[in-house]
């Protein structure tokens, strides 16, 4: 399992790259190896504002439909619309490719709860 030392992480398998005041956030490679294989998913709209924990879209898997939750509260500035149409991305290049949006953060104390690499292992193995 490949956990990036340079990202940070949350208890729902999302991974957080930050970049200045934006976050680029996708599905840790351990969380889809959990869900199995992706058919289809739903991605927030562009521009929307969004709060910590917010329900932001969701993802059907062969066996079922989960719900997406978004991991910092913020504006959505960018919105991996690629995935719309080749989900297969996700399990392809979970920390490249397959990054699902970004959001422009507004709650700093919402990052400092996120875990390091070490951490996000640790509680996943």
């Amino acid at each position: 399992m490949s956990v990036p030392a340079n990202l940070k992480y949350t208890r729902d398998h999302f991974w957080v790259r930050q970049e200045g005041d934006r976050a680029v956030i996708g599905l840790t490679e351990s969380g889809l190896e959990k869900l199995g294989m992706i058919l289809y998913i739903e991605l927030p709209e562009r521009e929307a504002i969004v709060k910590q924990n917010e329900f932001i879209g969701s993802l059907e898997t062969v066996d079922n439909e989960h719900d997406l939750h978004s991991p910092l509260s913020g504006k959505i500035t960018a919105v991996n619309i690629l995935l719309e149409r080749a989900a297969q991305l996700l399990n392809e290049s979970p920390y490249d490719k397959g990054w699902l949006f970004a959001v422009q953060w507004s709650q700093a104390s919402e990052l400092e709860q996120l875990w390091d690499a070490n951490s996000y292992q640790v509680e996943n193995e």
